[in-house]
């Protein structure tokens, strides 16, 4: 009679846990980052560590933002790029990414935020940057989010550029240039 008892609580205890487990698992499946959880999952589980937030912090850049002074800081657009849209690891026409500034200053002070190219990027390449010109207080730390990408297949006269731009995109360099006023 005992055992019977033991067993019946086993089975409650069972009958949990996969419906804990079917809840966990539904609630993944609905978040809007699906990618994301199912690796945060994964490498937890398995006890890997999360590549993704690592890469998080290789993407992410600070400059101080000094009155009457330009600064400048390189960016490495590898570093940066949304692997799902990477084309035989190389920046190619349908490749996009994001990376974020944070700006800091010992002063309150306005700020102008520009990208500036030191060789001729591709006719299509693009950059969006969320607030290009604002105003940061002392001692506080802005985030700034810029997202870039190269479209595919817009016309068939862009693609003939895109093709000839792909051929010097490996010698395409740029930097973010912080104004302080």
């Amino acid at each position: 009679m005992r055992n019977i008892k033991i067993n019946s609580k086993k089975k409650i205890i069972l009958i949990i846990v996969f419906i804990i487990i079917l809840f966990i698992l539904f609630k993944i499946l609905q978040s809007k980052d699906f990618d994301f959880q199912e690796d945060l999952f994964f490498f937890k589980l398995f006890g890997v560590e999360n590549i993704q937030e690592n890469s998080k912090k290789e993407n992410e850049y600070e400059i101080e933002v000094i009155k009457g002074e330009n600064n400048y800081k390189e960016i490495d657009l590898l570093q940066t790029i949304d692997i799902k849209t990477l084309t035989n690891e190389k920046i190619a026409p349908g490749t996009k990414g994001c990376f974020y500034v944070f700006l800091t200053s010992t002063s309150n002070i306005d700020y102008e935020i520009e990208i500036v190219d030191k060789n001729k990027s591709p006719r299509n390449f693009k950059f969006e940057i969320n607030e290009k010109t604002g105003k940061i207080k002392r001692n506080e730390v802005k985030k700034l989010e810029i997202n870039w990408e190269w479209p595919y297949e817009i016309n068939e006269d862009e693609n003939k550029q895109d093709t000839k731009d792909g051929k010097s995109i490996e010698e395409y360099d740029f930097e973010i240039c912080t104004i302080g006023k």
